[in-house]
């Protein structure tokens, strides 16, 4: 059944556009939460909800409206258009095409910005803000950079996308799912201020059944789930295939009694440490991480002092680094990463002369998550939200066993590589003779 939607008025704005909705998108727009989070299918109308949710929060007067896609590009080609026409002509002041901005008479400014600087994004009080194409923008965004634009104005947040592995959309998606109210870390009850829907493509009455089964014949069922079911599923062409968030992810505490391993990649953006406890039983516990961005060797080695310095002491913690470092990749002041870490207590330091093949870290990674005969020898505890992305969502590139490094997400599941693959080689087999 097909809704017509109509926009309330309550201010000097008095053209009221008329926009087309069905079901789901009315139910989402017309819901109070203060955070939204909107995972669909391909073609259910993301666009459109979006489109009115900016619309319906611009007649109220001086607002501050963001519309914030993965690129400044996307955001111009997907929504830019979309806005003038359907926005009245007389509430409009103002447009800068160059900018994106809109500037209505009632003092409300509408803006189109893109994902990809975050640094081009701080700083600004916003009253309500549209992520689209959520799944695709990196975690650091909202959490460090566009969640506090909404701090002191009490501000809104509608988030759309469609599902890409169990990445930070998942995430905020079950923060929607605990219901109304629910019991926080102090063992309170209090309000949710989040809701999330999960809505396929079937349920907009807009799309022909005949297009759904069509894409249905003509898509893998892995991809067909995910981009037409809305459903979260795991990446195909995953470099860390053997890991499975039901069966690796735990709650884990840091044993003082026992020696600490990090494993540690030297890229700038973002320098990565991993933090390890090997088990007397031969298993691996991987407790934290460190993840800094436009950070540098001297600032991780004090973070890492600042973590364990009182508890276990440097002497207990071997450090397993990238190779690299110790021919100065990341050079300051004309010292090695080594130089950097040894001088701030960091003694113990375990490398190969020479970087060890990709696929070797990766297959002792692999084995080390889950063995030939079905064996688990290492545990990651929830917190590691960097490292859990990269065992999910590294890929190789189509058609090649070349890690697809285009999203920049390789980074800690490279520095835990460093210290598995030093500690638990893949033997390789030699076999002698011949096949009759």
């Amino acid at each position: 059944m097909t809704i017509r939607a109509e926009l309330d008025s309550s201010t000097s704005l008095t053209d009221r556009p008329t926009l087309r909705l069905h079901r789901g998108q009315v139910e989402v727009l017309l819901h109070d939460a203060r955070f939204k989070v909107v995972v669909a299918g391909r073609r259910w109308g993301k666009t459109q909800c979006a489109k009115t949710a900016i619309i319906k929060a611009a007649k109220i007067k001086k607002r501050k409206i963001w519309y914030v896609a993965p690129t400044y590009r996307m955001a111009k080609q997907i929504m830019w258009t979309e806005l003038l026409e359907a926005i009245p002509r007389k509430w409009i002041k103002k447009l800068n095409e160059t900018s994106l901005d809109i500037t209505l008479r009632n003092g409300t400014m509408i803006s189109l910005r893109g994902a990809d600087k975050p640094d081009t994004l701080r700083g600004v009080g916003l009253h309500y803000l549209v992520l689209d194409e959520f799944q695709d923008m990196r975690e650091d965004v909202w959490k460090k950079v566009l969640r506090p634009t909404l701090a002191s104005t009490g501000g809104h947040a509608l988030i759309i996308g469609t599902p890409k592995a169990f990445n930070l959309l998942y995430e905020l998606y079950m923060l929607g799912q605990r219901g109304d109210t629910f019991v926080n870390k102090k063992g309170k009850r209090v309000k949710n201020h989040w809701k999330s829907w999960q809505f396929p493509t079937i349920t907009s009455p807009f799309i022909p059944k005949s297009e759904i089964e069509a894409a249905r014949a003509d898509m893998d069922e892995r991809s067909f789930r995910q981009e037409f079911l809305a459903s979260f599923e795991a990446m195909s062409g995953r470099v860390y295939y053997a890991f499975d968030r039901s069966i690796h992810l735990v709650d884990l505490e840091l044993n003082p009694q026992l020696p600490i391993w990090v494993g540690m990649d030297f890229n700038i953006d973002p320098m990565s440490a991993i933090i390890m406890q090997p088990q007397d039983d031969g298993t691996v516990h991987v407790l934290d991480e460190i993840i800094l961005y436009g950070s540098n060797t001297h600032e991780t080695a004090e973070e890492l002092e600042r973590r364990f310095w009182r508890q276990v002491g440097q002497r207990q913690v071997t450090i397993y680094p990238d190779p690299a470092g110790g021919t100065g990749s990341t050079k300051s002041h004309g010292k090695s990463d080594f130089d950097i870490l040894r001088e701030k207590g960091f003694v113990r330091l375990k490398y190969r002369l020479k970087h060890p093949k990709v696929a070797d870290r990766v297959n002792a990674v692999n084995r080390m998550l889950m063995s030939a005969d079905g064996r688990v020898r290492m545990k990651i505890d929830r917190r590691c939200k960097a490292l859990i992305e990269a065992l999910e969502q590294v890929i190789y590139k189509p058609g090649t066993r070349e890690v697809d490094k285009t999203m920049s997400l390789e980074h800690p599941a490279d520095a835990l590589g460093y210290a598995i693959e030093k500690e638990f080689p893949v033997r390789k087999l030699k076999v002698i003779g011949a096949s009759i």
